[in-house]
């Protein structure tokens, strides 16, 4: 007796969803890759300022950020006022043309503002931008 082949069909994966996986997952990886070059600490809600530009290259320099509640943060450490004198002469030392991004929260005195300011000019560091929003225009 002769058998009889069933006609079969075969499997297939449908590509799309995969590709389109592919790419979110290559997107993510990308915001968080800068968000941790630049040291982004969430606390930190910086001011608006109308004549605000960002940036251009964030990568090259040592963040500061002062948190709500007046405490400095450098590297995602809590540091003091010599602790923070301390890294930044080490820092300058390891790179003589070290610039600075100072990240302070709106709502912080500027006495603290000030005391990172007179930290890094006794530690040599003379290059120094604030973070802030841009406005949007009136």
């Amino acid at each position: 007796m002769k058998r009889v082949k069933k006609f079969r069909k075969h499997a297939e994966i449908d590509m799309a969803p995969l590709i389109d996986m592919v790419f979110l997952l290559l997107i993510f990886f990308m915001c968080s890759a800068t968000l941790s070059e630049i040291e982004y600490t969430p606390d930190v809600r910086l001011p608006v300022a109308p004549r605000a530009k960002v940036p251009k290259n964030l990568q090259d320099r040592g963040v500061i950020n002062i948190l709500p509640d007046g405490s400095y943060m450098i590297a995602s450490k809590i540091v003091t006022e010599k602790q923070m004198l301390k890294m930044m002469k080490q820092r300058k030392k390891q790179n003589p043309n070290l610039k600075l991004y100072l990240r302070a929260n709106k709502e912080v005195p500027f006495k603290k503002v000030k005391t990172v300011l007179k930290t890094c000019a006794e530690a040599g560091i003379n290059d120094i931008i604030f973070a802030s929003f841009q406005s949007p225009s009136s």
